[in-house]
């Protein structure tokens, strides 16, 4: 059987809990905890609109513009300029030599299916007195190593040096070569009294001499005309 006075605790226990529901129900009754209730939604953002795009390209300023910066090196302490020694200067090399070169010919392929593309100008190292093949890319020799063919066309060819100079050769056609000088024949004394003037032989000998010379001028003519025809026909044939 029960014990009366755990039964007496269980009683009271019980009358509390139902005392307290009691009192949390006519609270509610009364209204408390209504005025609570769900946070609007948020709002759905847009569609994103593009901010106005500049389509201009930009432009670098001009290198004045910058003089306040390489006045006040950021990576000096002082923020002042770095001066300039003689070992810097020394340091530096010497000068650029200047070209001193002639241009003799320019030789133009153009690919083919069986051939490669050949571009190549003879020049002449006037200070080294030496004729020099040079393809474009290639560099001179000597003195003048500082200075490498960058462009070639029919009649020009343009070197540039290690500051970014360029230089421009043009090339000009020779001239043709002067007649050979023709030395006259000693004048015939005349004859003294008694003597036998010069016969049918000296008279073929002057005769042939003479032709000989006009032959040998007419072939100079030709030829002189050969080339200047071939030099001013080379170029175009090229472009062609």
């Amino acid at each position: 059987m029960m014990d009366v006075k755990v039964a007496r605790m269980i009683t009271l226990v019980l009358a509390g809990a139902c005392g307290l529901l009691t009192v949390t129900a006519m609270v509610q009754l009364a209204g408390y905890g209504r005025g609570y209730g769900w946070l609007p939604p948020d709002p759905v953002p847009g569609p994103a609109i593009a901010g106005d795009i500049d389509r201009n390209p930009f432009s670098l300023p001009p290198l004045s513009a910058f003089h306040e910066v390489d006045g006040r090196p950021l990576f000096n302490e002082d923020r002042k300029p770095t001066p300039v020694s003689e070992d810097d200067v020394a340091d530096a090399g010497p000068a650029p030599v200047p070209l001193n070169v002639t241009l003799t010919g320019v030789i133009l392929v153009r690919k083919t299916e069986t051939t490669p593309e050949l571009r190549m100008a003879m020049v002449r190292d006037n200070m080294r007195n030496e004729s020099v093949a040079l393809k474009v890319g290639m560099p001179l020799t000597g003195d003048q190593a500082g200075w490498t063919l960058v462009a070639l066309a029919p009649r020009l060819a343009t070197f540039r040096n290690a500051n970014d100079e360029t230089a421009e050769i043009e090339l000009y056609p020779a001239a043709a070569p002067p007649p050979p000088k023709v030395e006259r024949p000693p004048p015939v004394a005349p004859s003294a009294p008694g003597t036998v003037a010069p016969g049918k032989d000296n008279n073929a000998a002057e005769s042939d001499l003479a032709r000989r010379i006009e032959e040998r001028r007419r072939q100079m003519r030709e030829e002189a005309e050969r080339l200047r025809a071939q030099r001013n026909g080379s170029p175009n044939d090229q472009k062609n």
